[in-house]
């Protein structure tokens, strides 16, 4: 029963990750939902948002992989794989055949630990989708509506005409606007180098929160 809930956990997050890639109406009834939870934050500034939403989803995060990841048998099978890896490339240099014979042999199993080992590190990934891709399509929409309806142009297709009122309430401008070095104020859409600014803040807070949170979990060590 465990195994079964663990892999319908895993395609429910697979589902998630190419929905909100593929289809912006599905994007969209992620983050409506997500909206019904989340409205309490909906009269804060959007970085403001955004730093709350990236630390809850870092300890989310951190746990899942604190849980699901058996540390010490990652590190023996990253070891082992090390080991293998060198001396497979020093028995190439030496044209050791008899060397490379005996590693050939042990082919199987080096790639039997390499399949475990994605499996140990995507796991916890797919479960994280489950709750952080929801999130994060939310904060995607609101981003985007809230431009569509202060600028007037449509970027990911009119979104705003789908929106209920009770999500359109939400969008005042004034929380979409942000004070940067150099740009001075911009739209949380504008684009910073390649991202748009909102998801060039998420992840600079989520890695930063994330490393603390695994620092404070003791995760890895």
């Amino acid at each position: 029963m465990k195994d079964v809930v663990s892999k319908l956990i895993m395609v429910i997050g697979a589902i998630f990750f190419l929905g909100i890639l593929i289809s912006r109406d599905f994007r969209l009834e992620l983050g409506l939902i997500v909206e019904d939870v989340m409205f309490p934050l909906s009269g804060l500034k959007f970085h403001v948002v955004i730093f709350i939403m990236s630390i809850l989803t870092g300890i989310y995060s951190n746990i899942i992989q604190k849980y699901t990841i058996d540390y010490k048998k990652l590190k023996h099978a990253q070891k082992v794989l090390r080991e293998y890896q060198k001396e497979y490339m020093e028995a190439t240099k030496q044209n050791n055949q008899f060397k490379l014979k005996q590693l050939e042999e042990r082919k199987s199993e080096i790639q039997a630990l390499q399949s475990e080992m994605m499996s140990m590190q995507f796991k916890p990934m797919f479960y994280t989708f489950v709750v952080t891709i929801p999130i994060f399509a939310w904060l995607w929409e609101k981003a985007t509506a809230s431009y569509e309806l202060i600028t007037g142009v449509t970027k990911y297709g009119n979104v705003t005409s789908k929106l209920p009122e009770t999500f359109l309430k939400t969008l005042n401008p004034d929380l979409y606007l942000i004070n940067v070095p150099f740009s001075g104020q911009i739209h949380v859409v504008t684009p910073v180098i390649v991202f748009p600014w909102w998801l060039f803040w998420y992840l600079l807070c989520s890695i930063t929160f994330g490393q603390i949170i695994k620092k404070v979990l003791k995760i890895g060590v």
